[in-house]
């Protein structure tokens, strides 16, 4: 980089921080050059002198930091004490401000300390010291706390980033040792702390303190046995920010107050959750104690709808859940041990946890405890039934029962809706919470079902009871019904049609509610939960026909996703005992598609429903349907086809009539009666597609550049194929005729994958053969011209057809490796693309060449022609695969290459060695980076491994790693 004028430094500093984003994007480029530059070790003094302003000061402390996180090479050991007083003294210059330049160069003097670790061993007992002792002149106590403090929360959080020659384990192992002082150094000022009275400094600074200890904890770690004091320290703490404005004040927080408390909470947090304190459950048991002596009365109090101290209950009880979640084998020993205080203290945990979940209130506006609870649930009940002793796994198992019957009676209650009264303080986002909140409730009746099996629908019948003659009393009380019925929803997957005693009674109820009087969401709910007692429904066909009238009203009304989704289930489970109601059934979804109300994603949904319907009726029958249903969907195609509209609505209307058509297609299949005759049928798809193949080709020459609209109608077609399988045949030629068209305007994906569906199912027949070897010719030739066309540069924007195109080409190879059989395939052009596509950025295109060389070597043993492409292209394969792995690829995206190189190295051993030994003794290749010494080891290792995919992908990173200098940041 060429000398950096400072006077232009400043500019473009002062140009960035007050600039629009597009000129900022110009300019972030060169200043981030600038920042990497040798110089930077020079300028960013002189942008931090007195007299600059706050931005260009700012951005000289954090070029700063940049260079000591990742320069740190660029210092010569003669001038690292030069450089640490220059830090020093900067610190005192900017002790009066700006805070965020003083921030950053606290920051600087931590990264200085962890480089210098082995130099200056005393450094942290320097910096405590220094600061504690106040030895600044004209820098006032509280602002060399604040330095301190800083300076000190800096230091493990810098020894995670900073590029260093020393292993971070060698790091960490150093920096463990002054974590003790550190904890001391805090607990002495926080118990200073205690008897005075607290202003907006003094919270500032202990919460930093408390933060300090946090980081230490969480990213170097400390044994529990030696912070039980801060432990306690950190209690006391937290009882002073609350209970006096409880006692004295107006019963709320401070945001003071509030963060310092919370501060607390999430450092012991960190405290209990570290890696290795499982191993001191004697400990663990001390410190559990203590929070809940502590805390439990500030829960008991704060347990209330809309409290004005949520926020700290939150961080309590999060601090509850993350003891027992990490320290599990304590509750369970909790449970069957003899110990009564180990007995008492897990009884009082789960209560805590069991309120939280019950805390009153609707989540998440009224409350936003409970959902952190859930999870704890699951955790318990998959903890005792992965017990091995099983007299002990029995015992924890009754003694869970009692509390999962309690918290489905809970859950039940969380699960209610908010009624039309609170909406108006609900917002889109609070509603999206609820939903997935809902989501995770309905997720925890299943762990309730797996620890209570049936009993479960005793209790949630009896809720059932309740809910019914609360609604009697109180006719506008709709959400406790709701919440039941949304209850069985949830567990319905586990009841067959065994279950005759609370089923039954569900599904009168779900018959004979007066949804007109109702909230419709109570409809929609009922309309999902009858879809999700289908299974239940194919053995209790006597509950068909009320279902069918919940869900045939359902259609007509604002909840027609739900009506459509609970009709699909229903036609698909019970599509042989809903052959009597077939024809009212295909009436009543004719009626509801042509009031024109349902949304077109409800329409396209029904239309399986009318295809499974379909499929039922007699020959005879079929065309009439087809006439009244199936025809508009083609006569507005064809009007658009015909008017060459290719307007933003006819896109969307050409899209929404073939998904209507695919779906029905996907559905619309007469061989579903296995007691039929024998007399063969013609399918009322292929009558369709016979009659509409000009359609579907007028819509792929007319709307060529709208790959979601080829999508859609190759779509239709691919669900006729796979629905139909070898009934398809006859309109076999139609559709090859069809794709070879669309090929040759445009070879796009949609039509790849259609090719391979049509080429995977009928090539192994031996009347379709030919054709299909013919189809595969196309489907090569037209894909070549493509990346023939394609100018070098600009691969990338045919990756999705090339991954598409090697995808299908490995579906091929994998499920009919005949087609290799076939010599006039041009497959040295099929290799070469394919070590194109490895080249590409893109994840698909790299994934599924690989995938398809990786298959092709495989097969390759079995046939002579092939044999001898692998030899005659091995070499070139092994060496893009090298140069991806070296450089070329994301580092991400390596370990895939682990494929195709153990692929070759199976079949292909003694050639790969003499390619890799050849390739690797070239000088710089891949990069300049790695030695030669490292080359020969990775060689080595990579020739050797032939089994161990993990293996082989644990070397291709560890090269990558080299081969692009980033070793000092691995390490």
């Amino acid at each position: 980089m060429e000398p950096i004028d400072i006077a232009r430094l400043e500019e473009a500093v002062v140009s960035f921080y007050r600039s629009n984003s597009q000129n900022q994007a110009i300019t972030h480029e060169w200043l981030t050059d600038a920042e990497a530059s040798p110089q930077a070790w020079q300028f960013s003094w002189q942008l931090m002198q007195l007299g600059k302003s706050q931005e260009v000061q700012f951005f000289g402390a954090i070029t700063l930091h940049s260079k000591l996180m990742k320069h740190w090479h660029e210092v010569p050991p003669e001038n690292r004490e030069e450089l640490k007083q220059k830090i020093l003294e900067s610190i005192v210059r900017f002790a009066g401000g700006p805070k965020i330049v003083l921030n950053r160069l606290c920051i600087s003097l931590g990264a200085y300390i962890v480089h210098m670790l082995g130099e200056w061993p005393g450094a942290i007992e320097e910096v405590i010291n220094t600061f504690q002792n106040q030895r600044m002149p004209n820098v006032s106590a509280d602002v060399q706390l604040w330095i301190m403090l800083e300076v000190l929360t800096a230091i493990p959080e810098e020894a995670l980033v900073i590029h260093t020659s020393v292993k971070r384990v060698v790091l960490r192992a150093e920096l463990a040792k002054r974590v003790q002082l550190v904890i001391h150094t805090v607990e002495r000022y926080l118990k200073l702390q205690m008897n005075r009275v607290w202003d907006a400094e003094a919270y500032s600074n202990m919460n930093r303190a408390v933060k300090c200890v946090g980081t230490w904890i969480k990213n170097i770690g400390y044994t529990i046995e030696g912070c039980v004091t801060i432990t306690a320290v950190l209690l006391e703490v937290v009882h002073k920010c609350y209970w006096p404005c409880i006692h004295a004040g107006d019963g709320c927080m401070t945001a003071d107050e509030n963060e310092l408390a919370e501060s607390c909470l999430k450092t012991m947090v960190n405290i209990i959750i570290q890696p290795d304190c499982h191993n001191y459950p004697k400990t663990a048991f001390v410190l559990i104690k203590m929070f809940l002596d502590s805390l439990s009365e500030i829960t008991k109090t704060e347990w209330k709808r809309e409290n004005d101290n949520e926020d700290i209950i939150v961080h309590i009880y999060m601090l509850f859940v993350s003891s027992v979640e990490r320290h599990s084998t304590l509750l369970l020993s909790g449970i069957t041990s003899a110990d009564p205080e180990l007995s008492i203290l897990v009884h009082r945990i789960v209560q805590e946890i069991l309120h939280c979940t019950d805390k009153p209130g609707i989540y998440p506006v009224e409350e936003s405890c409970s959902t952190m609870a859930l999870a704890f649930w699951y955790m318990l009940q998959d903890e005792v039934f992965a017990m091995s002793n099983d007299e002990q796994k029995h015992k924890c198992w009754e003694y869970i029962k009692p509390l999962y019957a309690h918290l489905t009676r809970i859950l039940v209650r969380k699960s209610e809706q908010p009624d039309e009264k609170s909406l108006a303080k609900w917002s889109s986002d609070d509603l999206e919470c609820f939903r997935c909140y809902r989501q995770d409730i309905s997720d925890t009746f299943m762990y309730c079902y797996d620890v209570l099996n049936d009993y479960i629908l005793e209790i949630l019948a009896a809720m059932l009871d309740e809910a019914i003659a609360d609604l009697q009393r109180h006719p506008t009380h709709w959400t406790k019904l709701e919440a039941c019925i949304y209850s069985f929803q949830s567990v319905a997957e586990h009841f067959g049609g065994e279950e005759k005693r609370q089923i039954p009674r569900l599904m009168r109820v779900l018959a004979e509610i007066p949804y007109e009087k109702l909230n419709v969401k109570l409809l929609g709910t009922a309309l999902e939960t009858m879809g999700s007692y289908c299974n239940w429904l194919m053995e209790n066909p006597a509950y068909i026909p009320p279902a069918i009238n919940l869900l045939v009203r359902g259609l007509n009304s604002s909840m027609s996703a739900q009506a459509t989704l609970g009709l699909k289930e229903l036609c698909r489970d019970c599509q042989l005992q809903l052959k009597p109601y077939a024809d009212p059934l295909l009436n009543a979804c004719h009626a509801s598609l042509n009031t024109g109300r349902m949304k077109n994603s409800d329409s396209v949904r029904l239309m399986f429903s009318i295809g499974k319907l379909m499929s039922l009726l007699r020959p005879e029958e079929i065309p009439k349907y087809l006439d009244i249903i199936v025809s508009p969907c083609f006569e507005e195609l064809q009007a658009i086809c015909q008017a060459d509209s290719k307007t933003p609505a006819a896109r969307i209307r050409t899209i929404f009539r073939l998904n209507m058509i695919s779906t029905l297609f996907s559905s619309l299949n007469t061989d579903v009666d296995e007691q039929a005759t024998d007399q063969p049928i013609v399918q009322p798809v292929l009558l369709v597609m016979q009659r509409t193949m000009p359609i579907f080709k007028r819509i792929a020459e007319m709307w060529v550049e709208e790959i979601d609209v080829l999508e859609a109608a190759c779509s239709a077609m691919k669900h006729a194929i796979t629905n139909l399988r070898s009934s398809f045949q006859p309109m076999l030629q139609d559709l090859c005729l069809f794709i070879v068209a669309s090929f040759q305007t445009r070879c796009c994906a949609p039509t790849l994958e259609i090719s391979k569906t049509a080429i995977v199912m009928f090539f192994k027949d031996e009347g379709c053969k030919p054709l299909m070897q013919q189809l595969l010719r196309e489907f090569i030739q037209h894909s070549f011209k493509l990346f023939e066309s394609t100018p070098e540069q600009n691969f990338s924007n045919i990756s999705d057809t090339m991954e598409t195109f090697f995808g299908c080409l490995t579906q091929i190879i994998k499920k009919i490796p005949q087609v290799l059989e076939d010599k006039t395939l041009a497959y040295d052009r099929l290799v070469f693309y394919a070590q194109r596509g490895m080249t590409l950025p893109e994840s698909g295109a790299i994934r599924n060449s690989i995938q398809f060389l990786t298959h092709f070597v495989m097969q390759s043993r079995n046939h002579a022609h092939v044999t001898e492409v692998v030899l005659a292209t091995g070499e070139q394969t092994l060496y893009t695969a090298m140069m991806c792995v070296g450089y070329l690829t994301p580092r991400s995206q390596v370990d895939k290459f682990a494929d195709i190189l153990l692929a070759m190295n199976r079949k292909y051993a003694a050639e790969m060695a003499v390619w890799m030994k050849s390739l690797m003794a070239t000088p710089n290749f891949p990069t300049q980076l790695i030695t030669d010494a490292d080359k020969t080891r990775y060689t080595a290792l990579i020739i050797k491994e032939k089994v161990n995919k993990r293996l082989l992908q644990q070397h291709l990173s560890e090269m990558a790693i080299k081969t692009r200098g980033l070793t000092e940041k691995f390490q």
